[in-house]
């Protein structure tokens, strides 16, 4: 692919987009078609991580759990969209190569209505046009010398005013023109390129979890292009609208004759403010592409009324604002709980001893319920005296 060459002077604005334009479309293209040749290295790579999938599936349907149909349908379908992305040109190109790259033209366009192409003008052409304005206007210059105004005042007073010399003002203001116009195309369409030109290898990180957040950040690096390159064209044809009828009068003024004091001022301070505009819309869209989940607000507490007929919250304290309860208190409720556990298995044992070791009646009594008074279940029925006692009563 041959890409116009850029020449300095004429048309320098409209070369280099149309040079940055052919080297993205050049590096998505053929380096896709490089990495999913047959034979290449990122072919057999990705036709190993198909092997070892399949494999792996094939080994879980033998040795494990048999997958449900659920896990049957995603498997199958991360194939065909690997298959898809990796082998098939015809279709990586209509679904992703031109959505990112030809899309935001169209978008931007569809949106911006007039404000982006009026009077069926390319955006391109009518970035040369303000670029030749500001290269006319730089050769008038300000009239510092011919001391005419519009409004006939004293050339000393309107040029104390003025901070920037005429020539630095307007030569700093062309440079932060281009710098920041072709600065951000640049990062989002050789972006653009290099991700289209990975999808082969992208696309087998997919079929496995372990890898699967890469293929997640490619698929966000891509949204981030095509939004990225919407927000930048919007903000340069606001840019095109702001500056087209403000370097239409200077150049007025300067060909009747007449001086503009604050032309250098103005210029930089448009061309700075716009070029800080597009860096912070790329950095809206990173944020917008790269955000996870859905945000949610937190609670609000509720704040009960005073008055005699205001309803008032419960005293106990609710499940929301209740505390957590400390490491040291957990382990504090685990060592009381074990000790209890230990004591009720101690005392059951010996109870079961005590049990075992005594009479089938005596057990049979502490088993069964007793309506006795408190003690009189262990007392002795019967008068129990030793021999001699016995005979000594006899003898009196």
């Amino acid at each position: 692919m041959a890409c116009p060459a850029i020449l300095t002077g004429d048309r320098f604005v409209s070369r280099l987009i149309e040079h940055i334009d052919c080297q993205s479309r050049y590096l998505g293209a053929y380096g896709y078609d490089a990495l999913g040749q047959p034979g290449s290295t990122a072919s057999l790579v990705v036709t190993g991580l198909l092997t070892l999938f399949v494999a792996l599936f094939g080994i879980r349907l033998l040795f494990g759990p048999t997958p449900a149909a659920r896990d049957v349908v995603l498997d199958v379908l991360k194939i065909g969209i690997v298959l898809t992305l990796a082998f098939s040109w015809p279709a990586f190109r209509t679904v992703i190569h031109n959505a990112v790259l030809d899309a935001p033209a169209e978008i931007a366009g569809t949106m911006g209505g007039s404000l982006v192409a009026p009077q069926n003008a390319g955006l391109t052409d009518r970035l040369q046009q303000a670029d030749s304005a500001m290269v006319r206007l730089t050769e008038l210059g300000t009239g510092r010398q011919i001391g005419q105004f519009v409004e006939s005042e004293d050339p000393g007073s309107r040029f104390g005013g003025v901070a920037i010399e005429d020539d630095g003002g307007f030569g700093y203001a062309r440079v932060v023109w281009i710098a920041g116009l072709i600065g951000s195309l640049a990062l989002l369409r050789i972006a653009a390129g290099l991700l289209l030109a990975f999808a082969p290898l992208a696309a087998a990180l997919l079929l496995f979890d372990a890898t699967r957040g890469v293929f997640s950040g490619w698929i966000r690096c891509l949204v981030l292009a095509l939004t990225g390159m919407v927000a930048v064209t919007i903000a340069t044809a606001v840019e095109l609208s702001v500056l087209e009828p403000w370097l239409a009068d200077a150049l007025r003024l300067r060909t009747l004759g007449y001086a503009a004091p604050s032309a250098p001022t103005e210029l930089l301070a448009m061309t700075l403010a716009f070029a800080l505009v597009k860096l912070g819309m790329i950095w809206l869209m990173g944020r917008i592409a790269w955000q996870r989940g859905w945000l949610t607000l937190p609670a609000m507490p509720v704040i009960a009324m005073r008055g005699p007929g205001a309803m008032r919250a419960p005293a106990g304290p609710s499940s929301e604002t209740q505390a957590l309860p400390s490491r040291a208190e957990r382990i504090s409720h685990s060592m009381e709980t074990t000790l209890r556990r230990e004591t009720s298995t101690s005392s059951s044992s010996r109870t079961d001893i005590r049990q075992l070791a005594a009479p089938a009646s005596a057990a049979s009594t502490a088993v069964s319920p007793s309506s006795d008074r408190l003690g009189n279940s262990w007392r002795r029925s019967a008068y129990r005296g030793s021999r001699a006692a016995s005979e000594r009563d006899r003898s009196r």
